[in-house]
């Protein structure tokens, strides 16, 4: 019986670290444009790839934190079903359900890091995903999927059903984009959901005018039973029904953010599996977000159940408020 299995993409990430670039902003709404000498042969201070995608870094998180995992995932035809096949397996994450299918590719991205933020060059395979044959586990953890992900909706849904798994919900662009009435039924059987401030407005529909309480509120009222919603730098929230807790941004040097997310997401569920409570749950995630982005990558920095727990020790002042 696994803790979790988590569903979808394994992807191979590539780093680049700029130092030849600029930006051009818009001092009117601060948006920003990166700018590369055109046809220049440019010098880079870093280049380093790496076993991503939010089903892996999930259960790569979790098995860290010493809970048994797997991810059923698809890989195409190349090195990167042999480097995931690796990386997975130093990481105690079982891999016998990752099919490599002939016919595709191994979806992945170029990611360009200048100044702490990160601009990203992505190319998804198109992969289908059912849900036929699950693996035991206490919980499953569905993630960003392509155009088709209503399929594997109603298989998760009937599997949550019959056979009584907790499902820890974490919407894609594609699902964001299609809007909550999509994703309603999956949302009632929902044990956590899982957004950014962005996309919460996003999945809602709204022009971003909902203050954090409000926007956590109407969420739930979609049907999950916990709504974690987080905002970066400025913190995170959750709500079950009770208070709105918040939990501001653990003490860390920013290198940059991809698996932020989903390495607060993981200590999150690592913390509910090992019987925390709700405010706990949430300073278990800043802490592991916190070590994701001080490094350039989304699994280098996950920690270990007892690194979050010293870390937490050390720093007493770090606690949850009531909004």
């Amino acid at each position: 019986m696994f803790n979790l299995v988590s569903i979808g993409d394994i992807k191979l990430d590539t780093f680049v670290v700029l130092d030849d670039a600029s930006l051009e902003c818009e001092l009117k709404d601060r948006n920003c444009k990166l700018c590369l000498p055109y046809g220049a042969k440019l010098l880079v201070k870093t280049f380093e790839p790496q076993i991503a995608g939010s089903a892996p870094n999930v259960a790569v998180a979790l098995a860290r934190l010493g809970l048994k995992t797997a991810t059923v995932s698809m890989v195409g035809h190349d090195a990167t079903a042999h480097l995931a096949a690796v990386r997975l397996k130093e990481e105690g994450v079982a891999t016998q359900y990752v099919v490599e299918n002939k016919k595709t590719k191994s979806s992945f991205s170029i990611v360009l890091l200048f100044k702490g933020e990160r601009t990203m060059l992505t190319a998804h395979a198109p992969h289908k995903y059912r849900l036929l044959k699950c693996p035991p586990t206490k919980w499953l953890y569905v993630s960003e999927l392509g155009e088709d992900f209503e399929v594997l909706y109603k298989d998760v849904i009937g599997h949550v059903e019959k056979k009584k798994v907790k499902l820890a919900l974490n919407p894609g662009t594609v699902q964001i984009r299609a809007g909550y009435k999509k994703l309603k039924s999956i949302l009632k059987r929902t044990e956590v959901l899982f957004v950014n401030k962005e996309e919460g407005h996003a999945l809602l529909q709204e022009k971003n005018h909902l203050d954090m309480e409000r926007l956590i509120r109407t969420l739930w009222k979609l049907g999950p039973s916990t709504v974690v919603l987080t905002d970066g730098k400025n913190g995170a929230y959750a709500f079950d029904g009770g208070d709105i807790l918040f939990v501001p941004s653990f003490p860390s040097h920013r290198v940059e953010t991809t698996g932020a997310g989903d390495s607060f997401a993981s200590a999150f569920l690592a913390s509910r599996m090992y019987k925390k409570d709700l405010g706990e749950s949430l300073k278990w995630g800043a802490v592991n977000s916190a070590s994701v982005i001080a490094v350039v990558g989304p699994q280098p920095g996950l920690l270990h159940r007892n690194e979050i727990e010293r870390r937490l020790r050390i720093h007493p002042e770090f606690k949850i408020s009531i909004t």
